[in-house]
């Protein structure tokens, strides 16, 4: 009891606690993963998607384990990036590493920022009885983005007691629904077909949603502000990434049960609301209850994202590894060039990109950085005392992943393999372009203010 008890004290206000640390990971987690990849993951994997889920959480599991063992050696929040800048002399690696990351968080946002448009326009026709046109999804979108890098100029940022209870508010109604969908099926929809699009289904299944588990690693970005962080840190991040894991597979599983392939292809972008609305005690309550926790959930996921990355890419800018406009921040300690440019990259992708599209660039994106934590873990391991066994695990899964997602998009949408392999061209062509490695000072603005 007096052990419990420590973990949720703190020395003084403004310190995170257990109980912060567990919400702000379940709400980085589960913000747009649930609400936002369903869809895209009920129809790669069918049936067997509760499973594509677990395998994924397993690996982020493993995974973690390199973060917390990295982060808690080194003592700095700077994540993979400054993992990276530990065990290469060549600063352009780590620049690269941190270029992947960056793009990773702006297709979150972007996820985040499409599923807020598709659910506004679903809650505008079964709320209000508006019929809304679809062309108006990349608008809400874009506006949405527009709206929380506003918010975050003005240094207003979604934090307190308040975000923690409905972070657990959410917990109770996901796994609730979960429930109640099992309790109330029917049998009407074939979900004892597990592998219904085959055996191999869950595996590619679990390479393409690997997006959904990244917002544990948000955490590793609170470090100094974290009470007991060497106790709370570990427990919380692990406790986050459990209840991630069930709430996942729970309501993927229940979805299974009440969604038919053909209500999946035509409410893919809403497919957790419309499987409770084919909850007979639910209905039409359940298909609103959850559009407006996903509204809330989305717009939540872009603010901490975006709050969250902005400080990333500044503290990656005052080493040199990015462009020294990233570096500026204002009197008030606002990085504001890091807000508005990957604001409006987010705002972009969102607009002009699929959910699919997003996704899958998401995913791979952190795979990549999943495949590097764990292969600098396992080199320095002696050095952070960590079981070898489990990086080498965390890094077969991840580098397993990787290859299947891609040769899966070869083989059934080359056009966004390509467009993904694109993108990361772009941005190593850029990283290639950026000559000057030195780090620096970050400017400050010194003015008045009008």
């Amino acid at each position: 009891m007096k052990s419990l008890r420590s973990l949720l004290t703190r020395s003084r206000p403004g310190r995170l606690g257990l109980v912060e640390v567990v919400a702000m990971g379940v709400g980085g987690m589960v913000s747009g993963g649930i609400y936002a990849v369903l869809g895209v993951a009920m129809q790669q994997a069918g049936n067997a998607v509760p499973l594509s889920y677990f395998i994924a959480g397993v690996i982020t599991l493993l995974t973690a384990y390199s973060y917390l063992k990295l982060t808690l050696h080194f003592g700095e929040h700077g994540g993979v990036f400054s993992f990276v800048e530990h065990i290469v002399d060549n600063p352009t690696v780590a620049a690269y590493v941190g270029w992947i990351l960056v793009v990773g968080y702006v297709g979150v946002m972007a996820m985040y920022a499409f599923a807020f448009g598709a659910y506004t326009l679903t809650a505008a026709r079964a709320i209000a009885g508006i019929e809304l046109p679809q062309l108006l999804r990349p608008v809400i979108s874009t506006m949405i983005v527009a709206a929380f890098v506003g918010l975050n100029l003005r240094g207003v940022q979604e934090t307190g007691l308040f975000e923690d209870i409905a972070v657990y508010i959410k917990i109770v109604i996901l796994l609730s629904l979960a429930t109640l969908g099992v309790v109330f099926y029917d049998g009407s929809v074939a979900a004892l077909d597990f592998f219904s699009k085959g055996v191999v289904s869950p595996i590619t299944g679990f390479a393409i949603i690997f997006v959904s588990y990244e917002g544990f690693q948000l955490l590793v970005y609170d470090y100094e502000d974290i009470e007991n962080v060497e106790r709370v840190l570990p427990i919380g991040m692990y406790v986050a990434i459990a209840i991630a894991i069930l709430i996942y597979v729970s309501v993927s599983f229940m979805a299974t049960l009440h969604l038919t392939p053909e209500q999946l292809l035509a409410h893919r972008e809403v497919a957790l609301a419309e499987a409770v609305s084919n909850i007979p005690v639910l209905g039409s309550a359940g298909f609103v209850l959850v559009i407006l926790s996903a509204m809330k959930s989305t717009s939540s996921g872009i603010n901490a994202t975006l709050f969250g990355t902005s400080r990333l890419v500044n503290k990656i800018a005052t080493e040199g590894a990015l462009p020294r406009l990233f570096s500026f921040r204002n009197r008030d300690g606002i990085p504001v060039y890091a807000l508005l440019i990957i604001g409006s990259l987010t705002a972009a992708l969102a607009a002009l990109g699929t959910l699919k599209q997003i996704t899958e660039f998401g995913s791979v994106a952190f795979l990549i950085s999943f495949a590097v934590t764990n292969y600098t873990n396992l080199i320095l391991a002696d050095e952070t005392g960590s079981n070898r066994f489990i990086p080498v695990l965390g890094l077969v899964g991840t580098g397993v992943a990787l290859p299947i997602v891609l040769y899966h998009l070869y083989r059934t949408d080359v056009e966004i393999l390509l467009w993904i392999i694109g993108i990361f061209a772009v941005v190593f062509l850029v990283e290639s372009l950026y000559v000057d490695r030195s780090s620096f000072t970050p400017d400050v603005d010194s003015g008045e203010r009008g």
